[in-house]
C-alpha cells in the first residue's frame, strides 16, 4: 500500500460516513422489528384510542342529572345496560339512566363520566337494577377520548428511528403486522496475530488470548450485525488475503483486527495492497492511530489497530455509525452527554483524544467523569471498568479538574 495517508479524526469520519450509503429495505414481521430502523414512516390509518372508553370499572352518566348530587342529596339513576369490554352499547344513555360498564368498555353515546364503583352504591339486580351517587362528577371524569393517545392521519414513527417492543405494540394497535426496516447488516470479523491463542488454550512463552474476537462479535451482534465470519487468521499475507476476499463477497462490511501498522510483520497492510480502493490512514487520534478503510466491488472494509482499546474506541466513534447508516439509521452516535472532569487529563493539540472513564452522579447534580485507570492501549481493566469515553477535543492540550466536557456513554452511569 502507499504511505499512510495523515486525518483528523474529524477528516476521518467524514470520510467514512461519505463512503457509505443504506441498504434496501426489508419488509418482515413486527416480531423480528426490534432494534431495527424503520424505512418509512408510520401513518396512523386511524385514532388511538379509537373510540371513548372507561379509564375504570364504574358507572357511565350524564353529569348534567347529577348536579347537586351530595351525601346529603344522593341522586338515584336506573341502569339500563351492563357493558364488559368488548360489547358496543346497544343505544345512547337517556337522561335519568346509567350504564355499568368495566374498564376499557366504549361509553354509550351521551355518557360523558365515570362514576367508580366505590364512589356509588348498586342497589337491585336486572332490570330493577339502580345506583346511587352521592357526588357531581366533572365532564370527562375517568374518560378516555377517542383519538386522545394518537390521532388519525398523525406520523406516529419517523423513518430512521431504532424500534423499540414499546413502538412495535404501538403499530400492532394500529393493525399493522409488518414493517419496512433495515436488513440484518452481514458483517465478517478477523482477527491476525501469530502471538494469539484461543481462550481455552494454555499460555506459552510470548502469546496472548484472543480476547478481541470475542469483544467486538459481541459489540456488532449488539450492532444489529450478523457475523458471517469471525475467525482468526494466521500472520501470513496469502491466507489474510484469501479470507479476505472471500469474506467481501459473502458479506456487507469486512472488520479485521491488527495488521495495519508500520511494523515487519503487519499482513493485513500488504494484503489490502492488492485490493487497490483500500487507503492506509494514520488518525489524530487516541486510542487507535493505525487503521485503513476503504470499499471493494461495493463492499465496505476496515482495518483496526491490534490493541483492545484502540479496536473498542475506533469502533464505537468510526465503525459503528457506519453501521448504523448501512441500516438507516438516523442516529448514528451513543448518547453524548455534558460532563465535569474530576482530575487533570493530559493530551495533546492537535490529535482527538478518547479517555476510558468511570461516570459517576455526585450529590452536586452533576455527571463526573474520571479516567478508568491508565490510558494504555493494550490494558483491557480501564475498558471493563469504564462507563463511557471522555473526549479531548482536537485543540485541547489538556483538560482540567471541573472543566465541563462531553463522554460518549457506553453503558449507564453510576450514582
Amino acid at each position: 500500500m502507499s504511505a499512510p495517508i495523515p486525518l483528523s479524526y474529524a477528516e476521518a469520519r467524514a470520510r467514512v460516513l461519505a463512503a457509505v450509503r443504506p441498504l434496501p429495505a426489508e419488509t418482515v414481521s413486527l416480531e423480528d422489528c426490534a432494534g431495527r430502523a424503520l424505512r418509512e414512516p408510520l401513518v396512523a390509518s386511524h385514532p388511538l384510542p379509537p373510540f371513548r372508553n372507561t379509564a375504570m370499572d364504574g358507572f357511565a352518566v350524564r353529569s348534567a342529572d347529577l348536579a347537586g348530587a351530595s351525601e346529603a342529596r344522593p341522586v338515584m339513576l336506573r341502569v339500563a345496560e351492563v357493558l364488559p369490554a368488548g360489547r358496543a352499547p346497544e343505544r345512547p344513555l337517556a337522561p335519568g339512566e346509567a350504564a355499568r360498564i368495566m374498564t376499557g368498555a366504549m361509553l354509550p353515546e351521551g355518557a360523558d363520566a365515570i362514576v367508580p364503583f366505590e364512589e356509588a352504591m348498586r342497589l337491585g339486580s336486572g332490570v330493577d337494577e339502580r345506583c346511587e351517587v352521592r357526588r357531581t362528577p366533572a365532564v370527562g371524569d375517568h374518560v378516555r377520548e377517542a383519538g386522545a393517545d394518537v390521532s388519525r392521519g398523525e406520523t406516529v414513527l419517523q423513518e430512521g428511528r431504532q424500534l423499540s417492543p414499546q413502538d412495535l405494540a404501538i403499530a400492532a394497535a394500529l393493525g399493522v403486522p409488518r414493517l419496512a426496516v433495515s436488513p440484518r447488516i452481514r458483517v465478517a470479523l478477523f482477527s491476525t496475530g501469530d502471538e494469539l491463542l484461543d481462550v481455552d488454550q494454555p499460555l506459552r512463552p510470548g502469546t496472548i488470548r484472543d480476547s478481541n474476537l470475542l469483544m467486538l462479535a459481541l459489540l456488532l451482534r449488539a450492532s444489529g450485525a450478523v457475523l458471517t465470519f469471525a475467525e482468526r487468521v494466521p500472520d501470513d499475507v496469502g491466507r489474510v488475503t484469501a479470507r479476505v476476499r472471500h469474506a467481501l463477497a459473502a458479506s456487507d462490511v469486512v472488520l479485521t483486527m491488527g495488521g495495519v501498522s508500520e511494523g515487519d510483520f503487519d499482513p493485513v497492510k500488504e494484503a489490502l495492497a492488492t485490493l487497490g480502493s483500500i487507503e492506509s490512514w494514520r488518525v489524530a487520534m487516541r486510542p487507535g492511530r493505525p487503521q485503513a478503510f476503504g470499499t471493494a466491488d461495493g463492499k465496505v472494509f476496515y482495518g483496526l489497530p491490534g490493541n483492545p482499546a484502540s479496536v473498542a474506541s475506533v469502533f464505537e466513534v468510526l465503525v459503528r455509525p457506519a453501521l448504523r447508516v448501512l441500516q438507516g439509521f438516523t442516529q448514528l452516535d451513543r448518547p453524548r452527554v455534558p460532563v465535569r472532569v474530576a482530575g487533570r487529563v493530559e493530551s495533546r493539540a492537535g490529535r482527538t483524544d478518547f479517555v476510558r472513564s468511570t461516570l459517576t452522579w455526585r450529590e452536586d447534580g452533576l455527571l463526573w467523569a474520571t479516567p478508568a485507570g491508565a490510558q494504555v492501549s493494550g490494558h483491557l481493566g480501564p475498558q471493563s471498568r469504564a462507563h463511557g469515553l471522555l473526549i479531548v477535543p482536537e485543540a485541547s492540550e489538556r483538560l482540567e479538574q471541573g472543566d465541563r466536557a462531553v463522554a460518549l456513554v457506553l453503558r449507564p452511569p453510576e450514582g
